[in-house]
């Protein structure tokens, strides 16, 4: 059964408390991915990407939200490893020399932790991952599939048909 990786855009519309548009329908779409046994996962540096910006909004709601959707939603953490941190920096060493850096040198570039932590999901569970996300050319320059979240359904899921990955 594949596997959805959850970026920082569509898990601020999940955990956004607001029960119409954009986060209406991506919580639902969340959930019917996960009553259809399809493993929806919030990675732990996006996580950290969305939770310090609603600490710093003051987005108390939001953020009492994003503590509950394992309960409320099904969707499961996964934890930054000494794996995926090391296969980020292949990753982001590989671009930088290839002319293709998403960051500054000296910034923490979240999106190839991204990147690293599913291919090594991927690695591990022999599952195909597809992440969930609006910045489809920065991640499937790592040969990821990476969709907008309203593209992912259960369909899609159980045949997915990538374009091509750069």
């Amino acid at each position: 059964m594949p596997i959805v990786l959850l970026d920082s855009n569509p898990l601020s519309l999940i955990s956004n408390p607001v029960n119409k548009g954009e986060p209406f329908k991506c919580r639902n779409r969340i959930k019917q991915l996960v009553s259809n046994n399809i493993p929806v996962i919030v990675p732990e540096i996006i996580d950290y990407e969305l939770r310090r910006k609603l600490i710093y909004d003051k987005r108390k709601e939001s953020i009492e939200r994003l503590d509950r959707l394992g309960q409320e939603m099904g969707v499961i953490y996964a934890p930054i490893t000494t794996e995926v941190m090391r296969k980020a920096s292949a990753l982001w060493g590989w671009a930088r020399a290839t002319g293709q850096s998403t960051a500054h040198e000296n910034k923490i570039d979240i999106d190839v932790i991204l990147a690293a932590q599913s291919i090594i999901l991927a690695m591990e569970t022999e599952e195909y991952v597809i992440i969930a996300t609006p910045n489809l050319g920065d991640l499937r320059r790592y040969s990821i599939d990476a969709q907008e979240w309203n593209n992912i359904t259960v369909e899609y899921c159980l045949n997915p048909n990538p374009q091509k990955l750069i």
